[in-house]
């Protein structure tokens, strides 16, 4: 404990870091997936192959840059986490696009939520334990 009181989880360090690392990531994973769609895969696909870059891209970032924390032991639950949040992901992306909605803007419309989801559980399931405490 450093004696300083703790900053509020909006303006953590840890918390700015997440939202700057979240823009990358998000760009990176809904960019590749815009990507595949263009190049006329489906959807399904398009996710899939998108999700499967994403992940390692943010895997190095979230544990290098976010919780200063990681390695190889962390990997492996990043990677299951990051499999259910995909099947909750294509789920409702596929009964979005099968009700009528647009393609991209399924995709678009899934990243807020994708994104809270993602973060909470790698803070309190992932790195828990393993983040540094300096700006929890």
């Amino acid at each position: 404990m450093t004696g300083r009181p703790s900053a509020p989880f909006a303006a953590s360090p840890r918390f700015l870091r997440f939202l700057m690392v979240g823009v990358f990531n998000t760009g990176v994973n809904y960019g590749i997936y815009a990507l595949f769609i263009f190049a006329g895969l489906g959807y399904i696909a398009a996710a899939t192959l998108s999700f499967a870059v994403g992940l390692v891209v943010s895997f190095r970032t979230h544990s290098r840059y976010v919780f200063d924390a990681g390695g190889v032991r962390a990997f492996f639950p990043y990677v299951v986490s990051w499999l259910a949040i995909y099947l909750l992901h294509i789920t409702v992306l596929g009964l979005l696009v099968r009700n009528g909605m647009d393609s991209y803007l399924a995709g678009a419309i899934l990243v807020p939520p994708v994104a809270v989801i993602s973060f909470l559980v790698m803070r309190f399931v992932v790195f828990r334990g393993r983040a540094a405490p300096k700006d929890a």
